[in-house]
């Protein structure tokens, strides 16, 4: 039983903490920095304590696809193909070139296939910058603390056709993602789970109104970190799935809403015994709170989410076994 909730926990600590990694952070500061409304997750792990920390800092990180072979479906399901073998990128859907898409210069959203995009620019430079500051961390953490950095495509580098990249002047965000792993100048434990979003990106795994990604998408980047930190993971089938439909996300507001379809916001629980704390910005004022505010619903269904953004949340695990994780967002 214990085991089972440990991997509990972290299987809430990652795809919750990981789902709200994101940057409400405009395209043109995204052209000017590197920088993009998805996720990157840094976590350090030590063998002490059994407390699951998530510090939230400051803005968000990506990648990007580029080889095409089956079909894409725009529904808000959650179904699952972990049968494919790798290397199997779905093809984007119904990409005969007759959709140009609409952009919105002022706020840099494209809409492509009743969906909108955020753009993504980088360079090697900023890249190298990035696996700097990454390196800088680690080495002032020490030799005992083992960090991990969970680099995600946005949704861009995944389903929007190719064709846009050139136009549009969008970065090549896998040579990005590349970039970074191998640009760390300390032991830094590189999770890249470029590859497997791609593999996967026939499914829901990004909004189609949000800048974040889905349920279904940080799912599989918890099952990558799993992988890397040789820790087992839960099945899909292990959790609880809810649902809040009719979502439209914060891309919504810069757009034409008629002009894309609405959200579904899936998110996942299982049987664990956690408590949970949130903090102010200088580690006081602590509140009781829960992992997922399942109340939540229309314009703040993604409130679902731990309730939101807090500076610094502490999930304990009252069956853990000695373990902690610390979560930064960036």
């Amino acid at each position: 039983m214990k085991t089972y909730k440990l991997k509990a926990a972290l299987a809430v600590l990652l795809t919750s903490a990981l789902l709200v990694c994101s940057a409400c952070q405009s395209s043109e500061q995204q052209k000017n920095n590197g920088t993009s409304a998805e996720n990157a997750a840094s976590s350090v792990e030590s063998e002490n304590g059994s407390d699951v920390d998530s510090k939230q800092d400051s803005e968000d990180l990506s990648a990007e696809s580029d080889v095409e072979t089956s079909e894409v479906s725009k529904d808000n399901a959650t179904d699952t193909t972990d049968d494919k073998e790798k290397g199997d990128i779905p093809a984007l859907k119904d990409d005969d070139g007759s959709d140009v898409g609409g952009f919105y210069g002022d706020s840099g959203i494209l809409i492509y296939n009743r969906t909108a995009y955020e753009m993504f620019y980088g360079n090697d430079d900023l890249a190298k910058d990035y696996a700097n500051a990454m390196s800088r961390i680690k080495n002032a953490l020490g030799d005992n603390i083992k960090v991990y950095n969970v680099l995600v495509p946005t949704h861009c580098g995944v389903t929007l056709p190719e064709r846009f990249f050139d136009e549009y002047g969008i970065s090549d965000q896998k040579q990005y993602i590349d970039t970074i792993i191998n640009s760390y100048t300390a032991d830094i434990i590189g999770v890249n789970t470029y590859d497997t979003i791609a593999h996967h990106r026939d499914e829901y795994l990004y909004f189609n109104t949000d800048h974040h990604w889905t349920g279904l998408g940080a799912y599989y980047a918890y099952k990558d970190f799993c992988k890397a930190a040789g820790v087992d993971y839960l099945k899909l089938s292990d959790l609880e799935e809810g649902t809040i439909d009719g979502y439209y996300g914060s891309l919504s507001y810069y757009i034409d809403e008629s002009l894309v379809d609405s959200d579904t916001v899936h998110y996942f629980t299982m049987d664990a015994d956690t408590s949970t704390t949130i903090y102010d910005a200088n580690g006081s004022d602590p509140q009781s709170t829960r992992l997922f505010h399942t109340y939540a619903e229309g314009s703040n269904a993604y409130g679902v989410f731990l309730g939101g953004d807090s500076p610094l949340m502490v999930c304990k695990n009252n069956d853990g076994n000695g373990k902690k994780i610390a979560v930064v967002k960036e």
